[in-house]
């Protein structure tokens, strides 16, 4: 299979898994909620989390060993028994297991197809290439939403859980067979300590780790909380919110690529991330007033917020993945880590805040938090980099 096709083809298939994860993320705690206590919901969430930061430090080595094709098959397969356990078991112990195996798999999964992708592209073109893919990504993403609040309201959960397998096959397929197997990479030794201590002391990779640290705080936290606020306190149908979510989500669509080609031309991922952070934060702010704003209004503000963590997301994707290199999966698997890391912070964040206050300051405390961010990009923003 020629470079271009290849590809193609992973960005097909990471278009196809991103839609099987879009069909469930908004709303699993929702189905959780049937099943099991409250309570629970975001312990699970944390411990799907911790095990997915275990695991992105272990996936490279099991790449190096087994293949991309055997692991990567794997967790396909063993997330196809999560799925039908979580809709087919009655046991909420189970049930839970079931949902902590398959959201800390989906995450692992995602740095398979990192490490595919950055296997077959240069340093010259990262800003296409991440963009293109996060682009098929995005697609993905934003007709989840659309198709996940048709099905809930029409056919149930259990249905819905159903169409995620149907998505995950073809994927297992294009990637366990049709795709060659990546298995000459570099298994990095070092530990968390090391790695944290490597970000550390090159302040330009410390800075990009946390930027996107904060875009996936921003991430978990609207991924569990937004569709909780419009649905109980706006009184949103979830139809209508599948439909808000996709235009919200569209804007992943139109700007990640064209704005990952002004990356490789003009290298201005620092500025643009600055630009990102202020807009995703301040129109983060107004979706506090969802309760009291027409539909239209709530879609702008939404879809703004998104113009914002695209600009954000890939330019830390393309200035990061172009100071590393494809066989550091160390650097690549603690700078992934940012988004269990992240679902471990939100929930329990935003637990203690709801114990003090309303649903709705969340949102203010996440837009100031990402307000804040350029804080972080400043300093280094004129700063060449010796890394």
């Amino acid at each position: 299979m020629k470079y271009r096709e290849l590809l193609r083809t992973t960005y097909f298939a990471g278009f196809l898994f991103s839609l099987q994860v879009a069909l469930t993320v908004y709303i699993n705690s929702s189905y959780l909620a049937t099943k099991i206590p409250n309570f629970l919901i975001g312990i699970l969430y944390t411990a799907s989390a911790l095990l997915a930061v275990a695991g992105l430090f272990l996936i490279p080595k099991l790449i190096s060993a087994f293949g991309s094709s055997k692991v990567i098959g794997f967790l396909m397969v063993a997330n196809i028994f999560n799925i039908l356990g979580m809709i087919l078991s009655k046991n909420i112990y189970l049930i839970s297991i079931c949902f902590v195996l398959y959201f800390a798999f989906n995450t692992l999964i995602y740095l398979g197809i990192d490490i595919i992708i950055e296997h077959w592209s240069s340093n010259t073109i990262q800003g296409t290439v991440r963009g293109a893919y996060l682009t098929s990504l995005n697609i993905g993403y934003m007709l989840g939403p659309i198709i996940a609040g048709f099905i809930a309201d029409r056919l149930g959960y259990g249905v819905l859980y159903g169409f995620a397998i149907v998505f995950l096959i073809p994927v297992f397929i294009m990637i366990g067979f049709q795709l060659p197997t990546v298995t000459h990479i570099h298994t990095s030794k070092a530990n968390i300590l090391s790695l944290a201590r490597k970000f550390i002391s090159h302040p330009e990779l410390g800075s990009v780790f946390t930027v996107n640290f904060i875009l996936q705080f921003f991430y978990a936290w609207m991924v569990i909380y937004t569709p909780i606020y419009l649905h109980q306190y706006a009184h949103i149908p979830w139809d209508t919110i599948g439909v808000v979510f996709t235009v919200m989500l569209s804007a992943f669509i139109i700007f990640e690529y064209p704005m990952g080609k002004l990356a490789d031309k003009f290298k201005i991922e620092k500025s643009f991330m600055v630009i990102g952070l202020l807009i995703m934060g301040i129109a983060t702010i107004f979706v506090t007033k969802a309760p009291v704003l027409s539909l239209w209004a709530l879609v702008a503000i939404l879809f703004i917020t998104r113009i914002g963590a695209s600009t954000v997301e890939v330019m830390t994707e393309s200035y990061f993945f172009r100071k590393v290199d494809h066989d550091d999966t160390g650097s690549i698997g603690f700078f992934r880590n940012t988004s269990p890391f992240a679902y471990i912070l939100a929930p329990v964040i935003a637990s203690v805040v709801l114990k003090i206050a309303p649903m709705w300051t969340l949102f203010t405390i996440l837009g100031i938090i990402c307000c804040a961010g350029i804080l972080v990009v400043l300093p280094h923003r004129r700063r060449r980099s010796h890394v």
